[in-house]
Parts: C-alpha cells; structure tokens; sequence
C-alpha cells in the first residue's frame, strides 16, 4: 500500500492541495515534514493565534506570507511559488477549492466548527483529534456521508495505529479478541501543577499532558476503536491490567469468556513502550505450529504489538487514502456503543465550573453506552456549571450540571438552539435547528 501512495504523490501533475486547521506540536510537525514530499501542499493554515503562527512558520525555516491573504487566487498564487498563508477566517474552508481538511486543533468547539463547514462544503475532514471523534464523531459522519465525503481519524494516534493493526491480523486470518494500549503511568487524580513540569520538559501542553496521565486520554481513544470495530469494554474504565512485558497479557484475562465481538483494554507497566497491542488466535487450526516456527509461541492465543506509534508522521498515510480513494481509517461510527463519562475528579461544589479534558475538575472513563445512559459525556463538560455538591469519584450526571450552549452541545442535542425552531430528539431536526 505505502508504495502505491508514494507512486501516485510522485507521479501527479497537480499536487493535492490540504487545508490544515491548528497548528499545535503535532500540527506544526506535521506542517514542517510536510515540505519535503512531492505531491502534496500545504496552501492554508486556518488558526486562532495567526500572528504568532505565521511567526513560528517563518522562524522555523518555512515560506509563510506575512500578510492576512484573503483572496482564493492570490492563496493559490502563493501556494504555486510555495508560500504557505495563514488566516483565522474559517470562510476560507469553504472558499478555498480543495478535496481535503485536516483538523488537528486539539479542541472539540472550535473543531467541530471547522469539520462542519468543511463537510458541508463537500470536502473530506481528516481529524487528529479522538477527543472530537467520540463526542460529536458520529453525527459529523452522518453529516459526511450525506454529502458523500469522508471523516476519518489518523493513522499515527493509537486509535488508528490499531485500526492498522486489527486489519492487517484480519488479512493473516487471525480472528481479534482484543485491541489495547499500552500504559506507563496512570493517576486518575493528576492536576495540572503536578504535571507542568512534565509537560513544559516535553515541550507540550499542560492541559494535553494531564489528560495523558489521568487516563482520560486512554479512555477516549479506546472508545473510538470500541465505536468503529464493535469491540466492548468489560467494566467502566477497562481493566487495565498491571504487566512488566506485553506478553503478559495472555494470562491476565479470562478468554474463553470474552464478548463474541472482541474488546478493548490496556496494560500498564512502567516498563512497556508507548505502543499497541492485539490479542489474536487463528481460525485455522494448521497454523499453529507455523506460529509456534515463527516465534509467537504455543497459541492458541497470540500477541501482535507495535512498540511505539509515530504520531504527526504517520498522519500523511490517512490523508491520501482519503484524498485518492475516499477510505477512512477509522471514526466513531454511525451507531457506538460505547461512551466516555466523567467523574468527578475532586469534590465539587454548586456554582463551581468544570474545566472539561485533562482540567482539575474532571476525568474521563469509558464504559458501554447502557451504563452511562444519562452521564454526562467528558467531551461536553468544559464550562459546565454544577448545580449542587458532587463526592470525588462519582460520575457526573447530566442532570447534575448545566451545559452551556455550544456547538457540540447543540449537534448532540444535549441543548437547545437558541433560534424559532423548537428541538426534538430526532438528528434531522438537529441539523435543520443548527444550520
């Protein structure tokens, strides 16, 4: 497959024009890396902070226009001598004739803001962003696939790095029992005093950090790989096994009674690569000693693992499979079954304001869609007003907190549009009451 995709980059007349939307440590890699291939460009960042993108785009080598260029042609003409524009006008993704929208904002608002405009200008959204794809995931593909485009997360974050995986087992004839993540370190109470250090040594953002740490992070992206391969989780927040070598995870589950469908899980270890994991068996029972020849072991179950996921590298794989052939690596599905609720991370008082993903106030766990039927989702709790006192540890209820009136809040229908039409629970009527 990957020389298929170098081939066409290489072998095209007109590069495919990608429209990226923030520019954050994984944007910025990906923007950088991004020079040097052949048949691809990048002739527009979309930012909130343009000044200072175009700033770190010039400093860090890289032709930017220093000017706010609001013209469609002129942006061409730029992107034609191989100058990058820079603008803060989310108009510009429907102005500007492209195919492909990657959305790599690290926020569920703004992004979901910018995959709406995009999908309804008929142009695919790429995110990097599993945060947005299981809160708002599932109604922007109903959105894609009504105007005949795709959303897809990436190849390089864990979530699509198993997508990979689990296909590639599948084409060996292995049938998945489980999709982990393997884990370092986990304190569900992490604040963002604690690990600003960390993140300030790693040269990443405090909030992203703490959502590393807590296990909000975790939960949300095995929740999208749940969501999109129909794999269950065995209890809110997985299992999560302790292991000193991936392996280990063979003897750590019961798996003659696992979910038919497969599930997803992590292990943690303090000793374990920031990688992924299948556990496997093979349908035919002839393979077994060619496993056993090929160093996997006696079966009938077996590890396939890859230690390490390349993040911002990998993401060009997802953006050509788009952008030539329309496949996605992986969404939350039109129908997810599973959900990541939040709890209450310290106790919480009435008229206190939740800080949502990878904040003080909160910290996300998923579990099936029928044990969180009315928790409130962690992806919606940014900005929530607790209406009464809340025990730590305790998963918040939606009726527990007042929303505010957000875009997410509004596509999922856990507000009301502020506008004449009077809301119903069916998504129709959601799209008519948003746009």
């Amino acid at each position: 497959m990957y020389d298929i995709l170098l081939k066409h980059l290489e072998q095209r007349k007109e590069p495919i024009d990608v429209i990226v939307v923030g520019v954050g440590f994984m944007g910025f890699g990906f923007l950088s890396f991004l020079q040097k291939m052949k048949g691809i460009r990048i002739p527009l960042v979309i930012s909130r902070r343009p000044v200072e993108t175009r700033l770190l785009l010039k400093n860090s080598g890289i032709n930017v226009v220093s000017e706010d260029i609001q013209s469609t042609a002129q942006i061409r003409e730029y992107a034609d001598k191989g100058s990058i524009c820079v603008s803060d006008d989310l108009s510009l993704l429907k102005k500007y004739e492209n195919a492909v929208v990657l959305e790599m904002t690290g926020t569920i608002d703004y992004g979901t803001e910018a995959s709406l405009i995009a999908l309804k200008s008929r142009k695919h959204v790429v995110t990097m962003n599993p945060e947005l794809e299981v809160t708002v995931g599932s109604e922007l593909k109903v959105i894609a696939d009504a105007h005949n485009v795709t959303i897809s997360d990436v190849y390089g974050d864990q979530p699509g790095s198993l997508s990979r995986l689990i296909a590639q087992a599948r084409l060996m004839g292995f049938k998945v029992l489980m999709a982990g993540n393997m884990k370092r370190y986990l304190d569900l109470h992490a604040t963002q005093e604690q690990m600003a250090p960390w993140a300030k040594d790693k040269g990443l953002a405090v909030r992203q950090t703490t959502s590393f740490t807590d296990g909000t992070k975790q939960s949300i992206e095995m929740d999208l790989v749940g969501n999109y391969f129909g794999m269950k989780v065995l209890k809110r927040g997985m299992v999560g096994p302790e292991v000193s070598d991936v392996k280990e995870v063979l003897t750590k589950f019961d798996w003659d009674n696992l979910p038919r469908e497969g599930v997803v899980d992590y292990v943690i270890g303090k000793n374990l690569f920031p990688g992924i994991f299948v556990v496997v068996e093979h349908t035919d029972p002839n393979q077994k000693k060619y496993l056993r020849y090929l160093g996997l072991g006696e079966g009938p179950r077996y590890v396939l693992f890859e230690p390490y996921h390349l993040c911002h590298l990998e993401v060009l794989q997802t953006v050509v499979k788009v952008a030539l052939f329309g496949q996605e690596t992986i969404n939350n599905s039109l129908n997810p079954i599973n959900r990541t609720i939040a709890i209450a991370k310290q106790d919480l008082f009435a008229g206190q304001r939740l800080d949502g993903i990878g904040g003080d106030t909160v910290y996300g766990m998923v579990d099936s869609i029928e044990n969180s039927e009315g928790l409130l989702p962690v992806g919606l709790s940014h900005h929530a007003l607790v209406k009464h006192d809340i025990k730590k540890d305790t998963p918040i209820k939606v009726s527990d907190v007042v929303l505010p009136i957000t875009i997410a809040t509004r596509l999922t229908g856990y507000t009301k549009p502020q506008h004449r039409f009077q809301p119903v629970n069916s998504f129709f009527t959601r799209m008519i009451n948003l746009f």
